[in-house]
């Protein structure tokens, strides 16, 4: 047998020519770092809106949720730099000519977002019912005011959710600045829908060893995400029309087969949010009782985690081939 043909097949080199490329870690880069992202922008964005229009309880919860706020800021911030570290990797770029990229314009953005919301939010919160006297008892319901001092949050979140404008399928598929405004109303109303969610999530948390009920705000958010829910629905059937060429696509793409399981992920948090809508709230109008809020809490925990895996879907869906 040849020596050179052996030198040549040493099992190094199989295993390195069976090694992952440099643009298959990127692609895996990419997708972690867009979940975490995708993750932290919806939280942040939907909880700013929650406490700002739904939230009414004590001191420590408005400083509770924004930690949560600043933590989702973080996790967005941490995942757009692995995006970058994708991108750098499919390109085979530096880290500076990846942050220039076209290919790097969104996630730069949600760094920049991820940044100004870690730094911009502040606790200012005023009584309910006095606009101008700080509460002295700790038990006290206050509520939280969107100041002027917080505009550096506001405007990490506003990137955050601009920034779906230049990447994923809004940019190949579909007339641009259409699908730019639908995947806004898309994004916008999903962040409602899961931070408030959340929200209620740790209310729920905070409140549960104190007996203090959190069926006020179930019964304020039950409104704002019904609206939500209904824009998301409109926001997604469009945008899918934008992307796919057929109904056979539905089954005979990978983009089209992710995007059936996640309709079926949204069905269950749709039945589970009408239960609340017609059963629940309605209840806890008439009586709160503590066994109907007992299972409100539970259901909205499923709901949570319902939408988180949404989001990881959603991050295939912004990255599978539509071919």
């Amino acid at each position: 047998m040849n020596a050179g043909v052996l030198l040549r097949s040493t099992p190094l080199d199989d295993f390195l020519n069976e090694s992952p490329s440099s643009t298959d870690t990127g692609e895996l880069l990419q997708r972690i770092g867009l979940f975490g992202s995708m993750f932290g922008v919806t939280v942040a964005t939907g909880l700013i809106v929650f406490l700002a229009v739904v939230h009414r309880g004590p001191q420590r919860e408005v400083t509770v949720l924004l930690r949560v706020i600043g933590g989702a800021g973080a996790l967005m911030l941490l995942g757009a730099i692995v995006e970058v570290a994708g991108v750098a990797a499919i390109g085979e770029l530096g880290w500076a000519d990846a942050l220039t990229d076209s290919t790097g314009s969104a996630p730069m953005m949600r760094l920049l977002g991820g940044l100004l919301i870690v730094l911009g939010l502040f606790d200012h919160t005023v009584p309910i019912g006095a606009e101008t006297v700080e509460p002295s008892d700790p038990q006290a319901e206050v509520r939280w005011i969107p100041a002027a001092a917080s505009a550096f949050g506001f405007v990490g979140a506003a990137i955050g959710v601009l920034s779906f404008w230049f990447d994923g399928h809004t940019v190949s598929r579909g007339p641009r600045a259409v699908h730019s405004i639908v995947n806004l109303a898309h994004v916008s109303a999903g962040s409602v829908w899961f931070g408030g969610i959340v929200g209620l999530v740790v209310v729920g948390l905070l409140r549960r060893s104190r007996r203090h009920s959190t069926a006020p705000d179930i019964i304020r958010f039950s409104s704002l995400a019904t609206i939500a829910l209904i824009v998301v629905t409109l926001a997604g059937a469009l945008m899918t029309v934008f992307v796919i060429d057929g109904f056979d696509d539905l089954t005979g793409t990978d983009w089209g087969r992710i995007l059936l399981v996640k309709v079926g992920a949204v069905g269950v948090t749709v039945a589970i949010g009408a239960y609340n809508h017609f059963v629940v709230v309605p209840a806890l109008e008439r009586s709160d009782e503590s066994d109907m809020t007992k299972r409100a809490r539970s259901t909205i925990t499923v709901e949570a985690a319902v939408l988180a895996l949404v989001v990881a879907l959603t991050v295939f869906l912004t990255t599978a081939s539509t071919i």
